[in-house]
């Protein structure tokens, strides 16, 4: 059985048990992820957030906030899918025809699938994403919209 996301954060001391009560206090309130709530709030940065994410659910992470993303790689994913399915395509490897993806969950099959066939047959590797930062850069990229958490 997985760990929940808050005895990651706990275990690492990276929030406390007050802040996990605020955390959930705002998500029963006004719905979202828990580690969401916990970003917005500045109870943890992407970075920590992305890291205990990757922890959970075993698998690689990006802090999608820090890369330099092309625009041609950007155009891999088209806009309509990044925005329905929340996925930032943000490196490819032609060597290996592999396209970097970021998103909220790495273990949708279902997605990868349909990322694969919408990224013309280039194999796909998900990476967890923090929500508020990849909202963000899909919405800097596919909306023209420059917004951020500061």
């Amino acid at each position: 059985m997985k760990k929940r996301l808050d005895e990651i954060l706990i275990d690492k001391g990276l929030i406390t048990e007050t802040e996990v009560r605020d955390a959930l206090l705002h998500q029963k309130a006004h719905g979202g992820r828990f580690g969401s709530m916990l970003h917005y709030y500045r109870h943890i940065d992407e970075e920590k957030l992305v890291d205990a994410l990757s922890a959970q659910l075993g698998c690689e992470g990006v802090v999608i906030s820090k890369i330099d993303i092309p625009e041609s790689v950007a155009r891999m994913i088209p806009a309509k899918v990044a925005l329905a399915r929340q996925v930032m395509p943000f490196a490819y490897d032609a060597g290996r025809n592999e396209l970097k993806v970021a998103c909220l969950d790495p273990t949708d099959h279902v997605l990868m699938k349909e990322l694969g066939f919408v990224a013309r047959g280039k194999e796909i590797k998900a990476y967890i994403a923090a929500e508020i930062a990849l909202d963000t850069v899909i919405a800097r990229f596919y909306l023209g919209q420059n917004r951020s958490l500061d």
